[in-house]
């Protein structure tokens, strides 16, 4: 038999391959890859969210303090809750133990470390720690209520910038 009179035919090669549909491990590893950026981007912004937790109640509270002062106009309410304020903030912000206990100098020293500078004056430290406490002002005593707030809303600023530093 001769093979030029058989009926074949050439060899067909298959069709290449193509790009697409891809097979279904590179579907696998694309899910993978976006849940792991998503995984990353929530892990990030829970972390801000948690440090700034503190300040964003602090905010509130600031603000709340505020607006006894403008409802009452209490010149020693406002002592007395910016003193509660600075006490309560600066618990939430480092550790109980380390700012429950202090008065006096050692509490000026303990905001002013907080913050990495002294945000508060002498008279205005001496103020929030001993006016606070007192029944009435001490004749001539004169409070810049705006003024003290916008010191606190510093202070706060500062430390929370101080504290993620860290």
């Amino acid at each position: 038999m001769n093979p030029d009179d058989l009926p074949l035919r050439d060899i067909h090669l298959p069709a290449p391959v193509s790009w697409w549909p891809p097979a279904p491990g590179w579907w696998i590893l694309l899910l993978v890859a976006a849940l792991l950026v998503a995984g990353l981007f929530w892990w990030r912004r829970r972390k801000l969210a948690l440090a700034r937790a503190p300040a964003t109640l602090a905010r509130i509270e600031l603000d709340k303090v505020r607006a006894v002062w403008i409802s009452q106009g209490d010149p020693q309410r406002l002592l007395r809750d910016i003193s509660i304020w600075l006490r309560r903030t600066s618990m939430s912000l480092t550790a109980r133990r380390q700012v429950a206990s202090l008065t006096g100098m050692e509490w000026q020293q303990q905001l002013t470390a907080l913050a990495g500078e002294a945000v508060f004056d002498e008279a205005e430290g001496k103020l929030l720690t001993e006016a606070s406490y007192r029944a009435t002002l001490p004749p001539g005593t004169n409070i810049d209520a705006a003024h003290l707030l916008t010191l606190c809303e510093r202070w706060l600023d500062r430390s929370i910038c101080r504290l993620q530093r860290k």
